[in-house]
């Protein structure tokens, strides 16, 4: 059976499937955060769905940069924060996650993304493109938007 997925944008009404994705990853989510995201009022959530059902999800935060993600961006564009991205387990390991980062980055151009991340994982952000450092006892990694083709002729 194929795990063919389809992103859409979540909504308010997605909290409850959103919640159960991140803590089967056993990851924090903030409430009001969360909320923000959902809604639109300072962030995202896009959600890979197989048929009618979320098998993954990421979480992306607008708020303006902190120094944290100031420290990587060289002009005035701020980046969009990954704070959060699950698949299920069973569903793992099937490209569902950089499906996830390469909608994400699509979603936010011309905005780099960010992700603080630990080292168990630093290989999937390799391989979806960030650049990557280390901060404290966690990783920090940057993927910068794809140059867009220029369509003068000389």
């Amino acid at each position: 059976m194929s795990d063919q997925v389809s992103i859409r944008r979540g909504d308010p009404t997605d909290r409850l499937a959103v919640v159960r994705l991140f803590d089967a990853a056993m990851l924090d989510t903030e409430f009001d955060r969360l909320s923000r995201q959902l809604t639109g009022t300072d962030g995202a959530v896009l959600i890979a769905t197989r048929g009618e059902t979320p098998v993954g999800a990421i979480a992306l935060d607008y708020s303006p940069a902190s120094d944290e993600k100031r420290v990587a961006v060289d002009d005035d564009t701020d980046p969009v924060g990954i704070t959060a991205i699950a698949v299920q387990r069973r569903r793992r390991d099937r490209g569902i996650g950089r499906t996830l980062i390469e909608a994400a980055a699509n979603h936010v151009t011309p905005r780099p993304l960010t992700a603080r991340f630990d080292k168990e994982v630093q290989p999937f952000y390799d391989a979806c493109g960030f650049e990557i450092g280390s901060r404290d006892d966690r990783y920090w990694g940057i993927r910068w938007p794809e140059p867009t083709a220029s369509t003068e002729t000389t």
